[in-house]
């Protein structure tokens, strides 16, 4: 309790927020504190480099050439700094680059009702000539940091909304599209032509299918990878063609796999049925399936049984 009752005999420390402050809160700030993005229009180059480097482009700057000279003048130089991220890559590239017209302020307060209100223009009208920069850059005039971010901060508050509600109703003229149809999107009805029915419709159901019976799933390969290899250097693959009575073309794919047997000379067996072995290569020959041949010694013939000779 001791140290509660110390802070009764003490002066409120609590400062009321802006009201009662010595000097502005901004000024407290350390000089390259990342706030408000100015532009020091009079010696700005217009060549672009603070718009190309925006990872986010919240930089917009529009070139024009002005009638009067003859020349090229910015028209547009506007930030959104409702959308930017204050990573400062344009002002490093402006500064390095070329003269230091756009940086980083002290100036921090943007409390709006609207995100409209916090795009600086820095070109409220007219156009505005091109600084040709000096060989020496440290005779660049760079003025004073804050004041320009302050006057573009105070004219967005003031005319923005009302020039962004006048060119939503222009973009909503130019892009009216009449009532949106209710269900999506109506798809087109397919006709076909009726002297061509009767040939697909032959083609389909005349085309032969292919045997699925003949292409099956082979077990995997076991063994070293020097036996892998090799038995995969045997796999042969043979694609025929059949020709249709209507004309169709169906395509059929056998695929036959050769096995290499055991280097003990015994064949697969699994569930009673021989994998590989000269009984599988019979009933392959003979056509019928190498899986369905019968282990020897039996339904239940176990893997070391040796062939019969």
């Amino acid at each position: 309790m001791a140290v509660t009752f110390s802070h009764l005999f003490r002066e409120p420390i609590t400062v009321q927020y802006p009201e009662k402050l010595d000097r502005p809160i901004s000024e407290t700030l350390p000089p390259r504190y990342r706030g408000f993005l100015e532009v020091q229009m009079d010696i700005c180059t217009g060549c672009k480099r603070c718009e190309r480097s925006c990872p986010i482009e919240c930089i917009a700057i529009d070139l024009v050439k002005d009638p009067s000279t003859k020349k090229q003048a910015m028209s547009r130089f506007d930030i959104d700094m409702g959308k930017c991220m204050y990573c400062g890559l344009c002002v490093e590239a402006c500064k390095i680059e070329s003269t230091g017209a756009i940086r980083h302020t002290r100036e921090f307060e943007g409390a709006t009702s609207t995100l409209d209100h916090l795009t600086f223009r820095f070109i409220p009208e007219g156009l505005v000539p091109l600084y040709k920069a000096p060989k020496d850059l440290s005779e660049v005039p760079v003025g004073e940091y804050g004041p320009h971010a302050r006057e573009a901060r105070e004219r967005g508050m003031r005319d923005n909304p009302a020039m962004l509600d006048e060119l939503r109703a222009i973009w909503r003229k130019q892009n009216q599209t009449g009532k949106k149809k209710k269900g999506g999107k109506k798809q087109a009805k397919v006709t076909i032509d009726a002297a061509k029915a009767e040939t697909i419709k032959g083609n389909v159901v005349q085309t032969p299918k292919g045997d699925v019976g003949e292409v099956r799933a082979t077990p995997p390969l076991g063994g070293s990878p020097r036996r892998r290899t090799a038995a995969r250097a045997a796999t042969t693959r043979v694609t025929t063609l059949h020709e249709g009575d209507g004309g169709g073309l169906g395509l059929r794919r056998v695929q036959v796999r050769a096995r290499r047997r055991r280097s003990d000379g015994r064949p697969r067996v699994r569930d009673g049925r021989v994998l590989e072995g000269p009984r599988a290569a019979d009933a392959a020959a003979k056509g019928g399936d190498a899986a369905a041949a019968p282990a020897p010694g039996g339904a239940g013939g176990r893997s070391g049984a040796r062939p019969a000779a």
